[in-house]
């Protein structure tokens, strides 16, 4: 059991671009049209469990148990390279009553060191009606009051591995089929293969073109854990280089810290037969860690280009099969305020993490730290991701915030602008 942990862990060198909230809803609402879009999907087969999702700050978030505990609030992640399943705050081992764990250390992206953490084995974790029982948990070494995490943790290869796996984000619900006894139709969905050879992470081989001269073949992690749509490792060798225009920013934060990167789109990215242009991208420069062999993966694919198709993931025949939806011809805009990142806290309040040189925010005073409580008027609390991501990116509008700065409550009039 104790090779097995070690080789699990040495795998886990996972980035995990998480720019995580805590919802103060209700996590598992039933989802009253999820049974009959089943029988309307392009899998044939035996369905094992369906459960609904909710969209945290850009991610997929489920509610999970472990062992007898009260529901987690869990991001869904294909860029785990192992079957780990990860909890982000330490009071969770007392919480869920676990025993004989062992400290190690964890790498990922990031521009700190490596994290402590806590390894036990032998767990049973449960998402709805599924039970998977005998599964590796790590725990980070963080309490919830000084842990950058809003969210309790993430789970992904555990059931990716062991199941067919539909997700669609028009239904918001995610349905498991045992892959032994299901195909996939296609046409009408577009299966593209897809490759397991790096430590366990799923990529694939797409073409990019930054610049409207010429096309590159780069291979792309499948990265569910990153909420925006795109990024790239700056490499001179391969050609891929910064666009004219790029501002300077942060692509999210890892097991080890922030992200450094610049901002700048790409004219398109072909992924099999579909091609999306116009894409705002993040630039990973020469020397940021981004968890993985640079040499070998050229960036990442995100949720923000994931959330435009119905998505079957098929690790035992290493594919995955794209069907467009009613997202798919989605504008793509950049943040117009200069919240480079921003995320919900524990009680549903915006907090900006990332404000960016030069844009209505820093122009305005707003600083990192600062808490947005209300939007027009309206209780931040109010507002779900998808509505404060709209909001941000319509160029000429004029945006009320209440900014909460310790005991102080201050008022900011925005108008938003293209940075981009």
């Amino acid at each position: 059991m104790e090779t097995m942990e070690k080789s699990l862990l040495e795998t886990f060198l996972k980035f995990i671009f998480l720019a995580i909230l805590f919802l103060s809803i209700p996590l598992y609402i039933y989802c009253q049209d999820c049974s009959e879009q089943v029988s309307k999907q392009e899998i044939r087969g035996k369905m094992v469990a369906q459960f609904p999702f909710k969209i945290s700050s850009g991610l997929i978030l489920v509610a999970v148990r472990v062992n007898d505990s009260k529901e987690l609030a869990m991001h869904l992640d294909t860029g785990m390279s192992a079957p780990i399943v990860a909890l982000f705050h330490k009071e969770s081992i007392a919480e869920i009553g676990l025993q004989n764990t062992r400290q190690v250390l964890m790498g990922g992206a990031g521009s700190e060191g490596k994290k402590t953490a806590h390894l036990a084995g032998g767990v049973t974790v449960k998402i709805g009606d599924l039970v998977m029982p005998d599964q590796t948990l790590v725990i980070m070494d963080e309490t919830r009051n000084t842990s950058p995490w809003q969210v309790d943790g993430v789970i992904g290869r555990s059931i990716f591995d062991a199941y067919l796996t539909q997700i669609d984000y028009e239904t918001s619900a995610i349905t498991l089929y045992d892959p032994a006894s299901s195909k996939v139709e296609s046409p009408p969905a577009v299966a593209i293969p897809i490759s397991l050879d790096i430590s366990g992470i799923p990529t694939v081989e797409t073409q990019i073109n930054i610049n409207g001269k010429e096309d590159k073949t780069v291979k792309l992690v499948l990265d569910l854990g990153h909420r925006n749509a795109l990024f790239l490792n700056v490499n001179k060798t391969k050609g891929v280089l910064l666009p004219e225009k790029t501002i300077a920013g942060i692509a999210g934060k890892g097991i080890q810290g922030e992200i450094l990167s610049r901002w700048g789109r790409i004219r398109e990215i072909k992924l099999g037969s579909f091609t999306m242009r116009d894409i705002p991208t993040s630039f990973l420069e020469e020397g940021m860690n981004m968890g993985l062999n640079r040499e070998i993966v050229d960036g990442d694919i995100g949720q923000w280009l994931f959330r435009r198709f119905h998505v079957i993931l098929d690790y035992k025949n290493k594919q995955m099969f794209l069907i467009p939806n009613k997202y798919f011809n989605q504008t793509n805009e950049f943040d117009m305020a200069g919240f480079g990142l921003l995320e919900q806290d524990r009680e549903g309040a915006f907090v900006v993490l990332h404000v960016i040189e030069n844009s209505p925010a820093s122009e305005n005073g707003i600083r990192k730290g600062d808490k947005i409580v209300k939007i027009n008027g309206r209780d931040a609390r109010e507002y779900d991701f998808y509505q404060v991501y709209d909001l941000l990116r319509q160029s000429g509008k004029q945006i009320g915030l209440t900014i909460a700065r310790g005991q102080e409550q201050i008022e900011k009039t925005l108008i938003l602008r293209r940075l981009i």
